[in-house]
């Protein structure tokens, strides 16, 4: 939209090895000597290429004395940024990934709004720090920069120089995503391919079991004990990761056995709490133990009926216009890619559209294809009072259009911005926070993960009521309810995302909670004065608990963002087994009437007025740009558009 908005980092999309992992993790371990991941601004990260140049990174100088690599760990152990995204057990490993660089004198390190995906840790030498060509420092000490790069590329906000010959140790973002992201994927397959090992569990759908390897703990047991007693009643399941014992059976069908690494026992808890039927002594060197509580198990699921449920798909709902008979009235917008104009239909001049440019040449030149097509194919499926609906898409040489419902009363950032107190009152943002609670309980119900809210992608409708729009980073998981991109808004984005972990649905959670309070308070809890993604990402994993609550926020409504952005996802309201029935029973919600607002029977808090279908007054003016041609690709990609 206009440049005249506040300043909102929308990260890259950053597709890492891990997003190709189920097709090409076969591939890969095959040819991991031949392929490299590639990051690079004019095409898709994360995609494997040949070692074009494999003799010049085999000439990278990677070897650290032990001294050296004692001084980087301390260097990265005294980041505080760093210190909560690196895990202890990846640090090594990073530190073996990072290689030498040499500058010579007057060379840049970093220059100012260059996009880099590198963390850089000085070695050798003199470094001038210099903002808008003033310098703020020379520093010849291990200090370390692009803390922010190796999560998403991003714009260096200042300049650094070397004033004389000097050396730097760097490590690039796609060693630290393939290390750390894929360590938590390998982890979490681990413990699925257990489950799929245990009867009855075993039936159930991927995206359930995932959610069951987030739940279960590890336990470690010393020296030989017994761990459970024969007759004594249990509600545990136990999966060996580590270790031995020895399972007796005195009574029962069961035959003494040794158990050992992906052995497991105690399944009958699924069904329901038994005495059980075997002792379980572990043997000397102790062992190690993947558990998950039965009470755990039902807080999340009803019971295993509720477990082993599907879903059935709902079919698609598609308008069908010609392209051709849309008239132009209006831009509405401009966007990375395009703009948003409002069109009436030719032949039924009372349907009017808003007409969703996205230059081809663009989508080719960043490697968004598939990100468009995903667009398309999630967005077009919704029918919902909530979500904005796309009737169908175009294409010519030039463009990708995208038909949808016009919203006239602009977006929600907007409206926002013309409250009187730069926020709304308590029940206007209650109404429309919970409209956004009625789209995010509609997609997740079809296994669709939201990952953008702000109030830029809500619209308002001309009844008053709003609507999600832009399905640009919105990702359906029918298989494995997690996805690994770096997607969203740095000050709405969720500590998992941040810290390069697995994520789901919480996601939307946590940027719910954010929502509300900007609602109510006019910004964010994790906004800085400085625009600065790394100080916001310091303040998100530092928590919600430190955020700044304003008297304005009731205690209720306190509590209610508090436990949407609880630092692990599992632990958010909304996550559990009633799902995002425990968000609408909160008591800030207590005066909503679920029913009539899904029926748009509740009356909204501000009217929009509208002089006709086509007055444009809620949109802020964007020049038309006739003169200016999109330039043709006659490729093929888009053929299903």
């Amino acid at each position: 939209m206009d440049l005249l908005r506040r300043y909102r980092h929308k990260g890259r999309l950053m597709e890492d090895l891990v997003l190709l992992k189920m097709t090409l993790k076969k591939f890969y371990k095959k040819h991991t000597n031949r392929y490299k991941i590639v990051n690079d601004e004019n095409r898709k990260p994360g995609i494997l290429e040949p070692l074009v140049q494999e003799k010049q990174d085999k000439h990278r100088n990677t070897y650290k004395t032990e001294v050296e690599k004692d001084e980087i760990f301390q260097t990265l152990e005294q980041n505080e940024f760093l210190k909560n995204i690196m895990a202890k057990s990846h640090i090594n490993e990073l530190i073996d990934c990072m290689y030498n660089k040499e500058l010579h004198e007057g060379e840049y390190l970093l220059e100012e709004n260059k996009i880099y995906s590198q963390l850089y840790i000085l070695r050798k030498g003199t470094f001038e720090v210099l903002e808008n060509g003033k310098s703020e420092g020379k520093y010849n000490d291990r200090r370390i920069f692009g803390e922010v790069a190796i999560l998403h590329s991003s714009k260096a906000s200042h300049s650094v120089k070397a004033l004389e010959k000097g050396e730097v140790w760097v490590l690039d973002s796609s060693d630290f995503k393939r290390i750390t992201i894929n360590d938590s994927m390998e982890k979490q397959d681990e413990i699925v391919k257990f489950l799929k090992n245990v009867p009855r569990i075993c039936e159930a759908s991927n995206d359930k079991l995932y959610r069951l390897a987030d739940l279960v703990t590890v336990e470690k047991y010393e020296g030989s004990k017994i761990l459970i007693k024969e007759g004594d009643v249990t509600n545990k399941f136990f999966i060996i990761a580590a270790g031995s014992a020895t399972l007796l059976c005195r009574h029962g069908a069961k035959k003494d056995r040794k158990i050992f690494r992906g052995d497991f026992f105690g399944e009958e808890i699924f069904l329901k709490e038994v005495a059980s039927i075997c002792t379980v002594i572990t043997d000397a060197v102790g062992i190690e133990c993947l558990v998950l509580s039965r009470e755990t198990f039902l807080k999340y699921f009803n019971d295993l009926e509720d477990f082993f449920y599907k879903k059935p798909d709902e079919e698609l709902n598609i308008h069908y216009v010609e392209l051709q008979n849309l008239k132009k009235l209006k831009t509405l917008g401009r966007g990375g890619f395009g703009k948003v104009v409002l069109v009436q239909d030719r032949q039924n001049k009372e349907n009017l559209y808003a007409l969703k440019y996205l230059a081809k040449h663009e989508i080719v030149g960043k490697s968004q294809r598939d990100q468009v097509y995903n667009e398309k194919h999630l967005q077009i499926q919704c029918d919902n009072n909530f979500i904005v609906k796309l009737y169908q898409t175009f294409k010519d040489s030039k463009y990708i259009y995208f038909l949808q419902e016009p919203c006239m009363g602009g977006d929600l950032w907007n409206l926002l911005r013309r409250q009187k107190k730069k926020c709304f009152e308590s029940d206007t943002a209650k109404f429309y926070s919970a409209c956004v609670v009625e789209a995010f309980g509609y997609l997740h119900s079809k296994d669709i993960v939201y990952r953008d809210l702000k109030p830029e992608n809500v619209m308002v409708c001309s009844n008053g009521y709003i609507k999600l729009t832009d399905f640009g980073f919105a990702k359906k998981i029918p298989n494995q309810d997690h996805a690994v991109s770096f997607v969203g808004t740095a000050e709405y984005i969720s500590p998992e995302i941040i810290l390069s972990k697995p994520h789901d649905k919480g996601v939307d959670y946590w940027a719910l909670g954010i929502f509300i309070y900007e609602m109510l308070v006019g910004y964010t809890p994790f906004k800085n004065s400085d625009h600065n993604d790394e100080k916001t990402y310091k303040a998100i994993l530092k928590g919600i608990d430190f955020a700044t609550f304003p008297a304005i926020i009731s205690p209720r409504a306190r509590n209610l963002i508090k436990k949407l952005c609880r630092p692990l996802s599992i632990d958010r309201i909304g996550c559990q087994k009633n799902g995002v029935d425990d968000i609408r029973i909160h008591p800030w919600f207590s005066k909503v009437d679920w029913e009539k607002l899904g029926n748009l029977e509740v009356e909204p808090p501000i009217l929009i007025c509208l002089n006709g279908k086509s007055d444009t007054r809620y949109f802020d003016y964007v020049k038309d740009k006739d003169h200016e041609v999109a330039v043709d690709d006659f490729t093929t990609w888009d053929k299903d558009f």
